[in-house]
């Protein structure tokens, strides 16, 4: 079990502060996978301990993001994976989702919805904001998924965003706004 204490669960996973020390070989092996880091905007280049270090401690203490590790209670509440409010913009009341599932025993739709249908009631009840937003690359299909069950709307598509795996991919743009929640699909444990 990884040390700070789970402050939401649903079903089998839950989250919990991110930690300076999440910034470990394990974290950096997710980063340094292609396979894991196809989807993601980080990964690219090399990067090391001390990049996603310097990259965790941005969160803490900051007004305009805030993340999450996503922790398995199969396995003890693992790490295995992030969730992050990025861009809080506490004016208009808005953030951008983002998510990387880190461990591919996990990289699923079923995991992807349940985060969602965590960190989007936090940002909404917690934090007050009013609209949340996320884009996915298209052959994310765990993300792409999660986002389609819980029901948030395709909001746009950005064409032949990024270069994956040899082909240039759409990124489509998800969003939900908090007059919204009530209707939405959350997932809830057969």
């Amino acid at each position: 079990m990884d040390n700070a204490p789970v402050i939401m669960r649903l079903g089998g996973y839950g989250l919990r502060k991110l930690m300076p020390e999440d910034a470990n070989a394990r974290y950096l092996g997710w980063i340094s996978d292609p396979e894991v880091n196809a989807f993601l905007t980080v990964g690219k280049f090399p990067c090391t301990l001390e990049d996603l270090s310097e990259y965790v401690s941005r969160f803490h203490g900051s007004t305009s993001g805030a993340a999450f590790a996503i922790v398995n209670q199969e396995d003890r509440d693992k790490h295995i994976g992030n969730v992050t409010l990025n861009a809080i913009n506490w004016i208009s009341g808005t953030a951008d989702i983002g998510l990387m599932i880190g461990s591919k025993k996990h990289a699923r739709p079923a995991c992807a919805h349940a985060v969602l249908s965590l960190i989007v009631p936090y940002a909404f009840d917690v934090l007050g904001l009013r609209r949340l937003y996320m884009g996915v690359l298209e052959g994310n299909i765990a993300c792409l998924e999660g986002a389609r069950r819980l029901q948030m709307k395709e909001e746009g598509r950005w064409r032949e965003q990024s270069l994956v795996y040899g082909e240039y991919q759409d990124e489509i743009w998800f969003g939900v706004l908090r007059s919204e929640r009530d209707s939405l699909n959350y997932w809830r444990q057969p």
